[in-house]
């Protein structure tokens, strides 16, 4: 495992090392990093970061997953919440985290336990931040659904939403799964 300790000098060339084909845009990866160093107590010891761009549309492989050893970084496509995308075009228009409010929420969270659930294979997060801390109150969780999958990608053009939570197809799910560990920080922003 990769120790990693940050000045905000060295935030940049950390980026870069991280991310050398610069799949990531720069800033999001160094607020991801901040986070991280932030929330160092709260998990993050799986030598993983997770990071979901919702600014990207969401046809597009947002969700990348960072091998802090290694610097390689895989892709996925994630679902975002009906209450930030009220028009449906497939871009996020903001972050809430009102309960009600089937809305994405922004900020760092830790992957915790796996449980079956009504969409089946689930994943409960914790929100860390107070932009995010009612996620368990509103069940905003990792799971799969039909909305996400790459035959409802190719119909419409962009992935169905959710009611917040971060969503995928069911066999990106299940990579996403083997490669990240409970207790793995996930950073979402735009």
């Amino acid at each position: 495992m990769i120790f990693l300790i940050f000045s905000s000098a060295g935030l940049s060339a950390q980026a870069k090392m991280l991310d050398p084909d610069g799949l990531i845009r720069p800033e999001l990866l160094e607020r991801a990093l901040a986070a991280m160093e932030a929330h160092a107590r709260d998990g993050g010891s799986s030598g993983k970061l997770v990071i979901v761009d919702y600014g990207q549309h969401s046809s597009k492989k947002r969700l990348h997953v960072i091998d802090l050893a290694t610097g390689a970084v895989s892709a996925y496509r994630a679902a975002h919440g009906m209450g930030t995308d009220k028009d449906h075009d497939g871009y996020l228009d903001g972050f809430s985290s009102l309960p009600g409010s089937q809305a994405s929420s922004e900020g760092t969270f830790r992957f915790a336990e796996e449980y079956t659930g009504k969409h089946g294979r689930s994943f409960r997060l914790d929100g860390l931040d107070k932009t995010n801390s009612t996620s368990r109150e509103r069940a905003i969780v990792v799971h799969a659904a039909d909305y996400a999958e790459p035959a409802f990608l190719t119909r419409h053009g962009k992935l169905g939403r959710s009611n917040g939570c971060i969503v995928f197809s069911k066999d990106d799910l299940a990579a996403f799964a083997n490669e990240v560990p409970a207790g793995t920080l996930i950073f979402v922003g735009k």
